[in-house]
């Protein structure tokens, strides 16, 4: 059984420090009026509904609306407070937000930060790690949501692939060790005896199949010849929670609607207990790394 990761302490982190399921809280930073024109001065969006408090007051929101970018800016400069990789830090990659709720001046904001994907660069000097992060005002209400990616220095060069790959979900390697103890498995050859087909996985947008004939795994593959009988897809941070966690609680993120189903719905709902074994397996190599 895995252990839920803990809350590390924030320092200067090369690529080799981080790992998948590791969780930053930021301070609380409150948002003043100056710091909402002052954002609006220097974005250039003067908005009324940001600006102008008789205005706004007429809104649906009652009071000025702080720009929904406030909060990106701010997780970077929260980000900056943490000084994870204030010197090892070579780029921002990409960043997918999305904005959920209203913020306005005088809440107070957090953010939570957790590490859901780790990989080398091909040079092996230097590493991407992604990352899931929720901005939150004091009452626990999520205003925001949204995965970034950075690249950050390693401090040991190595081959690519050279990393444990137990964490690396639907990853080339992880697919083949994940084979293997599937072969292995006698529930889930049991589970899939009556099955020739494929399974897929896909975790963001990182997907991997299994070819599987009367309970033998014949292939581990990004892709498969004819595709996926049906392929069970999630989130990052949903992969990561789910294998890093206490215990397996894919149904109910299931019923949650975390987990999503594409293509034969028959073959899934009769192969529950392989998946099952498919979890347990992907736990028990994730909790060897924890």
């Amino acid at each position: 059984m895995t252990a839920a990761p803990s809350t590390v302490e924030a320092g200067d982190m090369f690529f080799e420090d981080f790992r998948v399921g590791q969780v930053f809280h930021s301070p609380p930073h409150v948002i003043t009026e100056e710091a909402l024109l002052q954002f609006a001065e220097v974005s250039g969006d003067k908005a009324p509904l940001h600006v102008d408090a008789d205005y706004a007051a007429g809104t649906q929101f009652g009071q000025r609306l702080v720009h929904g970018p406030y909060g990106l800016a701010r997780f970077f400069g929260a980000l900056h407070d943490l000084h994870i990789v204030d010197q090892t830090v070579i780029g921002l990659l990409d960043t997918n937000w999305r904005y959920l709720k209203p913020a306005f001046v005088g809440d107070s904001l957090t953010f939570d930060i957790t590490i859901t994907r780790c990989r080398r660069t091909s040079a092996g000097d230097q590493g991407v790690v992604n990352r899931h992060v929720l901005l939150k005002r004091e009452d626990g209400t999520v205003l925001q949501e949204g995965t970034t990616a950075f690249l950050v220095m390693a401090r040991n060069s190595a081959e690519p692939g050279s990393d444990p790959a137990a964490l690396d979900f639907c990853g080339p390697q992880w697919t083949k060790d994940l084979a293997a103890r599937l072969d292995g498995d006698a529930e889930f050859g049991a589970a899939t005896r009556s099955f020739d087909g494929t399974i897929g996985l896909q975790a963001g947008t990182v997907a991997t199949s299994l070819r599987i004939y009367k309970g033998k795994v014949l292939e581990a593959a990004a892709k498969s010849l004819l595709g996926p009988t049906f392929t069970v897809q999630a989130s990052e941070l949903v992969w990561t929670q789910l294998m890093t966690g206490s215990r397996n609680d894919f149904i109910p993120r299931t019923l949650r609607g975390e987990f999503s189903v594409v293509g034969s719905g028959y073959d899934y709902l009769r192969l529950t207990k392989a998946l099952m074994r498919i979890w347990e397996s992907g736990r028990e190599m994730a909790g060897e790394m924890l």
